[in-house]
Order: structure tokens, then C-alpha cells, then sequence
């Protein structure tokens, strides 16, 4: 069986020796789209998605979170924007799917 592995720069440090996400499956069950992920960004990812499949389990609405260094930096669910908030997220002249709602009110969660 052939293995599958993604390499993630650790940091900024060009000694630090890179690290992985290996599987021993044919395939990894995510695609990269752009750029060169590091090792904190999959963590803060795998950290989002946890987060948000709970939420979404015990609301049933769409929601986002945001995250910096492991740490949770905002979470939120996807309610309708008023046009204050709207104004404050710098959205106001987008029209936001509900997930979009979401991900505003997370990362902008310190004006809710």
C-alpha cells in the first residue's frame, strides 16, 4: 500500500526540520489549495473543524470559528447581520451566505 504525506514548514526558522501529515491510506482526506501550510495552521484548522461540527450539532445552524496558535480566537453561528454590524465587519455592501454571517461574526467576535 502506498503511503500519502504532506510536508509543512514548522515555522519561520529555516533550521527547524519540517514536519508532516502522514497517513498510511492512499490518500490524505483533505487537498491543499494554495500556498505552504505549517504545522500551526493544520492544528488550528483540525481545531476550527472540531469546534464547528459541535456547534453546528447543537444549534443545526451553519457556524465558523477562527483561530490563532491553537487558541481559540472567535466562534460564532450563521444568524442574519444587522446593518450595524454589517457596517462594523466591513460587509455591507456583500451579500452573505449564512456560513459567510458566521465566519464575520467570528472573526470579528470582540464587537458582537
Amino acid at each position: 500500500m502506498e503511503n500519502a504525506e504532506i510536508i509543512l514548514k514548522y515555522g519561520c526558522n529555516p533550521h527547524q526540520k519540517p514536519a508532516r501529515i502522514y497517513t498510511k491510506d492512499k490518500s490524505i482526506p483533505f487537498k491543499i489549495l494554495n500556498g505552504t501550510p505549517g504545522y500551526i495552521n493544520f492544528m488550528d484548522a483540525f481545531n476550527s473543524w472540531q469546534l464547528v461540527k459541535e456547534l453546528k450539532q447543537v444549534t443545526g445552524l451553519p457556524a465558523a470559528a477562527s483561530f490563532k496558535h491553537v487558541s481559540p480566537a472567535g466562534a460564532a453561528v450563521g444568524v442574519p447581520l444587522s446593518d450595524v454590524l454589517k457596517k462594523s465587519y466591513s460587509v455591507e455592501d456583500i451579500e452573505l451566505t449564512p456560513v459567510a454571517a458566521a465566519y464575520a461574526r467570528a472573526r470579528c467576535y470582540k464587537q458582537l
